[in-house]
């Protein structure tokens, strides 16, 4: 999956993984995550979501991390903000606390210098296909601090049609590929069954949305 096929889906406006509310898992199981306020978090490849209002609304500052500037340009514009532009090592800072957005390829984060105690992802794991995601568990092993936390959201399904993303990366593929890092524990399993779009379409005949929480070792 290259860049060159999340520009396309910006730019043509495909872009069925945002979601239009707030993560149901985000609102209820954020709290393992022990983050208080003024905790800055992580949110790899964060697209325009509003989960990340959500987050600062809970007094939290955003760190995220997204490959297409139309897609930081749109939360900014879609929240009426005006943030600061300035490059940072290989990326464009978008700055307006509490966000502060990196245009720019994700898995260049660590020659920013940073660390974080907390991190969101619902739409990071699931955008990768399987050859990229271990070096993506490698570099959130770095990135985050020992004892430090991440909300992690995934799918599951099997649907014959699972070619692009969002992937199915259900409980085994997340505990073989975090567990020597991260403790790992499945907080909730949300069976959407026929109400789903894809399974009522006969797309797939089940779609499960799963939680977990990532303590780092």
């Amino acid at each position: 999956m290259d860049a060159n096929f999340w520009h396309q889906r910006w730019q043509s406006s495909r872009i069925g993984f945002h979601q239009s509310d707030i993560n149901l898992h985000l609102r209820t199981c954020w709290h393992h995550t022990g983050a208080g306020p003024g905790t800055e978090v992580l949110v790899p490849l964060c697209g325009k979501s509003l989960d990340m209002h959500w987050l600062a609304e809970q007094g939290h500052t955003v760190a995220g991390f997204e490959l297409s500037p139309l897609a930081v340009a749109g939360f900014f514009e879609e929240a009426g903000l005006t943030p600061e532009r300035t490059a940072e090592g290989a990326f464009e800072h978008w700055l307006c606390a509490p966000y502060h957005l990196y245009a720019g390829d994700f898995f260049a984060a660590e020659q920013l210098g940073r660390q974080f105690n907390a991190a969101y992802d619902r739409a990071a794991l699931i955008a990768l296909p399987p050859a990229m995601r271990a070096d993506y568990v490698d570099l959130m092993a770095r990135l985050i601090t020992s004892g430090g936390r991440v909300l992690l959201v995934t799918l599951n399904h099997d649907s014959a049609k699972d070619q692009t993303p969002p992937f199915a990366v259900d409980e085994t593929e997340v505990r073989t590929l975090f567990e020597s890092r991260f403790e790992v524990t499945l907080l909730d399993r949300q069976q959407q069954g026929r109400q789903h779009p894809r399974v009522a379409a006969g797309d797939c005949t089940f779609f499960d949305e799963l939680c977990f929480l990532l303590t780092r070792r």
